[in-house]
């Protein structure tokens, strides 16, 4: 996989909430709305596309199913730092969950609640170090960004988890599968690590695309049994999803 998602998750408000948020967030910064169009999924979307040039900043709001307190917001412009934040705060302080890959390096997400971030997890958070406009930092080994903070910490949502799904669980099953456990063995003796990690070999490479959708399998973003968003927005079928919300922005 070597595109990136971002799907924002909105409980308790409609497409038509959070399109007169977003309004309301990119006027605040001065930027015009270029499109507004509903129309099937697939429709909206090639609409999306056609803007690129034009417009930095495009969404498409899908509608949850009916049994789903969690509406759909998907990224398909450039990234809207802190956008998670400003919606809780123009939406009464509702959660505002994130889910994100980039690549096929690291994946992970952001909860916003009452108008500030809660919690947020990179599956690895050294892969975004390479990114940085100071790439001496990035090779040295001294410079790493808070890894406990990046941890993630499903108990600060305990009680956004379905019943019967607890947060140790959550976290031992979904989030520190790969780097994380990697990175908790480094108390260990030097040699039980290395035959630790020959012992792993053979294991298979951990899908970050997969580790999305577990994440938001978790929470029933979506359902219960179904995450149709970590996947390229143009290989989502029409009736998976229904019709949608197209908005581009300057």
């Amino acid at each position: 996989m070597s595109t990136s998602i971002t799907a924002f998750h909105i409980q308790g408000h409609g497409p038509d909430e959070i399109e007169q948020a977003l309004e309301a967030i990119f006027a605040g910064e001065e930027r015009p709305r270029v499109l507004r169009i509903e129309g099937t999924f697939s429709a909206v979307l090639g609409r999306l596309d056609a803007q690129e040039e034009t417009a930095s900043y495009r969404y498409l709001i899908c509608r949850p199913p009916a049994e789903v307190d969690w509406t759909p917001l998907l990224e398909v412009g450039n990234r809207t730092v802190g956008l998670e934040v400003e919606l809780s705060r123009r939406l009464g302080g509702c959660a505002v969950f994130s889910v994100f890959v980039y690549g096929d390096v690291v994946s992970g997400y952001r909860l916003a609640r009452a108008g500030s971030e809660v919690d947020y997890y990179l599956s690895d958070p050294t892969a975004l170090l390479a990114e940085t406009a100071d790439e001496s930092a990035a090779n040295d080994e001294n410079a790493t960004i808070d890894s406990e903070a990046a941890r993630g910490h499903p108990e600060r949502f305990a009680d956004l988890l379905p019943e019967g799904t607890s947060a140790e669980d959550f976290a031992r099953v979904v989030l520190r599968p790969g780097w994380w456990e990697e990175h908790d063995q480094q108390t260990m003796h030097e040699d039980q690590v290395e035959q630790e990690k020959e012992d792993d070999e053979e294991d298979e490479v951990i899908d970050e695309a997969d580790r999305m959708r577990c994440i938001a399998l978790a929470l029933e973003l979506w359902g219960p049994s179904e995450y149709p968003f970590a996947q390229d927005a143009e290989d989502i079928p029409n009736k998976v999803v229904g019709p949608a919300i197209a908005l581009a922005f300057a």
